[in-house]
């Protein structure tokens, strides 16, 4: 069943003349815009009150009543007997700590409710005015004593759709002025970043693009989008993206990710294809768990939040249960989007979490965020990176909340030779059979060396390798030593021997990890695969089987 958008649920409301409801929204203005519509689709008056402006006609925008104090102005909504009038109060969460305004406004709601069934069929219901008050507030906080008579409504940011309209609106004005528009995946990923922002905050940050740069550029906007996330404290929007070409190894997790790519595309939805949920990447440290993480976001052109339990956690009471829920709300209001939680062994470590040391405060978060990993239905992808997940309960990481979970391990000979590759082509060396005499040059035999003399070194160890190399060749440029700054052989050969691999230093930690690996993860590498389980294709037999032959009449 299709989701109802804030107004139609709000026009579904007055159609069965509910009395109060809060609007929850940072949007007053487009709320206002959509009321005025249904305002005059249904004949009604609308006014809107804030406690410095007073009662405005928001049809005629004329003031109509100097009124602003909140008790006098529910005191009008009493009154008033004119016509069918929807009245909208802003702001109203400011007030709920004035007891009188409080008091008046659940007298105004239980007065009609008595009305209403004193009247059920008699010629007085008909006649009397229909007065909703819809209670427009960025938050929910609704008192005890009128949470039965306040009907509370989402009335969510705008949709892929408003927003492209936006958009579309930009570039018919771009046309007109001769300057490019955005095309392909450069104008998918513009409107991935809008997604997310208020409608105020769309127009203005494309507005701001056009007249800076004379075209909407996407880096303008994703550094707008980086603002409004980072004004909620609560997840931290990752603009340095890694790219999968830099990722060496984990040929079975590219793949993986190459197939759960198509699940995002629109086409999709019309095939009734459930878009992927996440995976948890768990692993010896420094294989590349991170990186990943943050080029998958780069692979499938999706803007990348990241979680840190420590943002969520807060010391008043409920604030953190409070903070999740927001949270992960926000991560779906900018979907479809990656959610990368790193080192997730520390953040959910928490499960156990008793009254007697916390008051189960961070088991109540943990278990809302587990809640929401299994019933979430916008395009949210979870990445939880970990380097132990062994510690971990079941539920976590059971089928529904998480579509897989890989094992990376140290990376093999082939994988190690691409890792060292990547690292010098960054640095400005060629890779293959050039002139000796370049010394800007690698040959595929000095490659295999290198990663030969690195059997137990993790990604993160090479690339160590690579830049001390490089350093320290420089350093001995500048000193006069040598005649040119580029890192020879020698220098790599004499940096893998001082460095001693975490393999090496804490054996046990790999031997763990391969054996919960074998029963309780997929291999990232095809490599790894074959050292923990064998080269099952070679173990495989070939049944034939006889069936009977059949006369066919």
């Amino acid at each position: 069943m299709k989701k109802m958008s804030g107004i139609d649920e709000i026009s579904t409301l007055m159609n069965s003349r509910r009395r109060a409801i809060l609007a929850h929204t940072f949007e007053e203005e487009r709320l206002q815009e959509d009321l005025i519509s249904l305002i005059e689709a249904k004949g009604y008056e609308g006014y809107a009150w804030t406690i410095t402006s007073g009662l405005v006609d928001i049809i005629t925008g004329e003031l109509k009543e100097k009124i602003y104090d909140p008790v006098k102005m529910l005191d009008y909504i009493d009154q008033y007997d004119d016509n069918h009038a929807i009245f909208i109060i802003k702001d109203f969460h400011d007030i709920w700590t004035n007891f009188s305004a409080k008091r008046r406004l659940r007298d105004v709601l239980e007065k009609e409710r008595e009305v209403k069934n004193s009247s059920e069929n008699s010629e007085e219901k008909k006649q009397k005015p229909y007065k909703p008050i819809v209670l427009v507030s960025p938050q929910i906080n609704i008192p005890m004593e009128l949470e039965k008579l306040i009907t509370v409504v989402t009335y969510d940011l705008p949709t892929r759709d408003q927003v492209e309209e936006q958009l579309s609106g930009m570039e018919s004005f771009l046309e007109s002025m001769d300057l490019p528009k955005p095309e392909g995946r450069e104008r998918v990923a513009i409107v991935n970043a809008l997604v997310g922002m208020t409608k105020s905050e769309i127009v203005n940050v494309l507005k701001k693009s056009v007249a800076k740069h004379k075209k909407i550029s996407l880096d303008e906007i994703t550094a707008e989008k980086e603002q409004v996330i980072k004004k909620t404290g609560l997840l931290e929007y990752v603009t340095k993206l890694g790219d999968m070409s830099n990722v060496g190894g984990m040929d079975i997790l590219k793949e993986w990710f190459d197939d759960a790519q198509f699940a995002f595309e629109h086409e999709a939805k019309e095939y009734k294809i459930d878009t992927a949920k996440g995976v948890v990447i768990s692993g010896f440290p420094g294989t590349g768990k991170s990186l990943t993480a943050k080029s998958v976001a780069h692979q499938w052109n999706l803007p990348l939040l990241k979680m840190n339990m420590s943002d969520i956690m807060d010391s008043k009471v409920g604030q953190s249960e409070k903070n999740m829920t927001r949270a992960l709300q926000l991560a779906e209001s900018i979907s479809p989007c990656v959610l990368w939680i790193d080192e997730m062994e520390k953040a959910l470590s928490g499960m156990g979490s008793s009254d007697r040391s916390d008051g189960g405060t961070t088991s109540r978060v943990v278990s809302d965020l587990l809640t929401w990993l299994a019933d979430k239905e916008a395009p949210v992808f979870v990445v939880g990176t970990a380097n132990d997940v062994t510690g971990l309960k079941p539920e976590l990481t059971r089928a529904g909340r998480f579509d897989d979970i890989f094992f990376v391990s140290l990376p093999a000979q082939a994988e190690r030779e691409d890792i060292y590759k990547i690292h010098l082509r960054k640095r400005g060396y060629s890779i293959g059979n050039n002139s000796i005499s370049d010394p800007s040059y690698f040959s595929d035999g000095d490659i295999s060396e290198f990663a030969k003399r690195s059997d137990d070194f993790t990604g993160a160890e090479i690339e160590q390798v690579i830049s001390e190399a490089g350093r320290r060749a420089y350093a001995d440029f500048r000193k006069g030593n040598r005649s040119t700054h580029h890192m020879f052989d020698s220098d790599i050969f004499e940096q893998i021997e001082k460095i001693v691999p975490l393999s090496r230093r804490n054996p046990d930690l790999l031997t763990d990890l391969r054996s919960w690996a074998k029963t309780s993860a997929k291999c990232a590498s095809s490599e790894e695969h074959k050292l923990i389980h064998g080269d099952v294709t070679s173990k495989a037999k070939l049944v034939e089987v006889d069936f009977p032959e059949i006369e066919l009449g």
